[in-house]
Order: C-alpha cells, then sequence, then structure tokens
C-alpha cells in the first residue's frame, strides 16, 4: 500500500479513467496476520458490534486487557464512531458529519489511560486513511462505504491459519 497521502504522488489518466501512483517512497506491505486481524476490526465496526470491536481490539494489540473500563468504553466508542461510514447503505456525506469532532472528544480519555501504543503497523496505515478521509471532507464526497466494504470483504482471504469468520 502507498500510505503517504499527499495527493501530488497521483497522477490521473482521463484517457483510460485510471489513478496512476508516482511515488513508490511511501509503499510498504503488511503482515497478512495483522491485515486479517484489521480487517475483523473494520467488519465488526462496520456491523456497529461492540463486542466484536473490543475481541478483535484485543486480538490486534490495541488493548492488553487490562485497561480500565472508560478505557475500553473510549476505544470501542473512538472505532463504532468511525465505523458508521461503513454501517448504511445510504451514501456516507463526508460533508456533513461530525465524527472529528467525537472523536477528538474522546482522545482525551485514550491519552491518558492507553497501556500500551497500538499496533506499529497502524501509523501508517492510519496516517493514509486520515488523509483520505480529509480529501472526502474537503470534497464533500458522498460515497457509498458500506457497498465498497461488502465487496471487499466477501472477496477478502484469510491467511492458511484462519479457521473461523
Amino acid at each position: 500500500m502507498q500510505t503517504d497521502p499527499n495527493w501530488s504522488n497521483f497522477m490521473y489518466q482521463p484517457d483510460t479513467g485510471k489513478i496512476v501512483l508516482l511515488d513508490f517512497g511511501a509503499s510498504r506491505e503488511f503482515d497478512k496476520k495483522f491485515v486479517d486481524g484489521y480487517i475483523k476490526v473494520i467488519r465488526a465496526a462496520a456491523d456497529q458490534d461492540l463486542e466484536g470491536i473490543l475481541k478483535y481490539s484485543k486480538e490486534l494489540g490495541f488493548l492488553t486487557g487490562h485497561e480500565s473500563k472508560s478505557m475500553e468504553e473510549a476505544h470501542v466508542s473512538a472505532v463504532q464512531i468511525l465505523g458508521e461510514a461503513l454501517a448504511s447503505y445510504e451514501p456516507f456525506d463526508f460533508g456533513a458529519q461530525d465524527m472529528t469532532k467525537r472523536i477528538t472528544e474522546i482522545i482525551p480519555i485514550m491519552a491518558d489511560q492507553r497501556l500500551c501504543p497500538p499496533p506499529i503497523e497502524t501509523y501508517s496505515l492510519h496516517r493514509k486513511m486520515s488523509g483520505a478521509f480529509l480529501l472526502c471532507v474537503k470534497l464533500r464526497s458522498r460515497v457509498q462505504c458500506k457497498e465498497l466494504f461488502e465487496e471487499i470483504w466477501t472477496n477478502y482471504q484469510f491467511g492458511d491459519l484462519e479457521s473461523e469468520v
């Protein structure tokens, strides 16, 4: 994945309708085990499954399992808020969302009570995702996020060690 959200790293080719990557300097691979775990967190967020968010967040290493109740609730709330875009088949209106404000209200709890850093892979992944999110906000995009995610989920193949989806 190209992890740099700088949009000057891409070029649109109108004759083919494709976007071409110009800068591979910020490209990286993610371990299959991490991706398998991360997509489970996203699936739980899309389903607004709070217990699933907590379970898979612990398995992936976002939480140790020894956090305070308020820290667990803050983490789950943040993931749930971010999952709202994937929870409805209606186009998500990035221009009208208040997710950023609601996440900002939760950050002090997570900053104060976090017992472990998030998985290292999330730093570059979340940088890219936040860049895409902010671009959608700026463009006031309306995107059928759930439909896009459902296609990804349906076609996703878990690693060899995966026994349960």
